[in-house]
């Protein structure tokens, strides 16, 4: 197991230590810094802001119950999900998950690189999320203490401080949609950020070459060293326009002959010189030319039409259940190394060479990095915050209503409390099981 990423995460941890301990030993701005367990909130009490943002009220009310629906929504769909995923891990034998794959933070995440799209949608994210929760409490009539960032050695999150005196006077369902708010406004600022990805992909341009998708290693391609990425424009003196033009090329030849490839990777020009091989065996059914007699070049083939194409599937689905596959991958893309969609991967980092993908202008692809991070971050902060769980949002809201429940027919609150205790443990039980069972199976 690879725990390279331990020592910069403990040094991380150590920093944060001490410059918590000079804050409480010296009490520096006390107004500003203040603790949360082990968690540092940098806080304000200038939340005016709020105040200017809830000024259409009608409008945001209807916002609010809007999102009470949302969430109840999601919050049943992610229960059922962990409660299916749970289950499939106890009859299923699957790979252990790292354990810095567990945590959401670039860079340590395998899957999340630490760029600036990625830091600036976590951040974002969290902003919006907590503004919600502002500006429904003004709306409602709930003051709002202080505002800021929560901290535990990296941001983890912004936060909202409305007064839980008249947080208890309000309404139930003034309550519901101030919690609501802020999963609300995540699946909103997803969403928006998604019909931006379509519009904006919607200019891409695609070469008119096939290139190298691939490169098999300790095969001919890869010994010339070959490049994935590498755009193809004639074999030999032949030239080609298309993968059938390097079918026919490949076809008439024989294993131990040299071919030449011409080509360019990121607008330099290559030249690579490839003595072919024989089609292994276990090959022989996916790559371009099956026949046993041809020679084997190393290297799976695509054109830019084809990344066109998956586009189009992916933003433009034809069903409801088309739009649910587009759906799991869009979310599933960080993870493209186990979910086979590599091909997308320009959306999330890479920055395509023009032959195969030219962008209409300048910045192009930064822009679409950014918008696709914080569509995937929000929609799933959004998403697992409407989990009827204790601290969640969606606990919350549980925990209000059959509070409410209870109380109109006479019965002790408590009870309410010690049921959302009881979905609280059986929740946290759901998603351990599938992180231990692969230790166990």
């Amino acid at each position: 197991m690879d725990l390279s990423w331990l020592i910069p995460v403990l040094i991380a941890v150590m920093i944060y230590a001490c410059i918590c301990y000079a804050i409480i030993k010296y009490n520096i701005l006390p107004n500003t810094f203040s603790f949360m367990g082990p968690c540092l909130m940098i806080k304000t009490t200038r939340t005016g802001i709020f105040d200017k943002l809830s000024r259409w009220k009608r409008l945001l009310i209807a916002y609010g119950n809007l999102g009470v629906i949302l969430t109840v929504i999601c919050g049943v769909v992610v229960t059922i999900l962990f409660v299916f995923t749970a289950f499939m891990s106890l009859v299923v034998e699957t790979e252990p998950i790292a354990p810095q794959n567990l945590l959401l933070i670039p860079g340590i995440n395998d899957y999340v690189p630490s760029t600036f799209a990625v830091w600036f949608a976590l951040i974002f994210a969290m902003v919006i999320h907590e503004f919600g929760h502002g500006i429904l409490s003004r709306v409602e009539k709930i003051k709002v203490k202080s505002a800021g960032i929560l901290a535990l050695v990296i941001p983890i999150g912004a936060f909202v401080e409305p007064d839980e005196e008249e947080i208890a006077k309000s309404s139930l369902g003034a309550k519901l949609r101030m919690f609501a708010a802020g999963i609300t406004n995540n699946l909103v600022v997803g969403g928006i950020c998604i019909l931006a990805l379509i519009l904006l992909l919607g200019f891409v341009v695609p070469g008119s070459s096939p290139y190298v998708y691939g490169v098999y290693e300790g095969y001919p391609a890869d010994e010339a060293g070959v490049l994935p990425g590498t755009v193809i424009f004639a074999l030999d003196n032949t030239s080609v326009s298309s993968l059938a033009d390097i079918s026919a090329f490949l076809a008439a030849t024989k294993p131990n002959q040299t071919i030449t490839l011409h080509g360019e990777y990121r607008g330099t020009p290559q030249t690579y010189d490839v003595t072919l091989t024989s089609i292994p065996p276990d090959l022989s059914g996916s790559v371009l030319v099956p026949e046993s007699g041809a020679g084997f070049i190393g290297v799976s083939f695509s054109e830019p039409s084809v990344l066109v194409n998956a586009l189009h599937t992916l933003m433009y689905p034809s069903s409801p259940l088309g739009a649910a596959g587009s759906l799991l991958t869009f979310v599933a893309l960080p993870f493209s190394s186990i979910a086979g969609s590599e091909a997308l991967s320009f959306l999330i980092v890479d920055t395509p060479d023009p032959a195969i993908l030219a962008a209409p202008f300048a910045g192009f692809w930064e822009i679409i990095h950014i918008l696709y991070w914080c569509a995937w971050i929000n929609i799933l902060l959004g998403i697992f915050n409407a989990l009827p769980l204790g601290p969640f949002d969606g606990g919350q809201m549980l925990r209000e209503s059959l509070r409410s429940w209870f109380i109109k027919r006479g019965k002790d609150e408590r009870t309410a409390f010690s049921i959302c205790r009881s979905i609280s443990y059986v929740l946290v039980l759901l998603i351990i099981i599938p992180l231990i069972m692969p230790y166990l199976l």
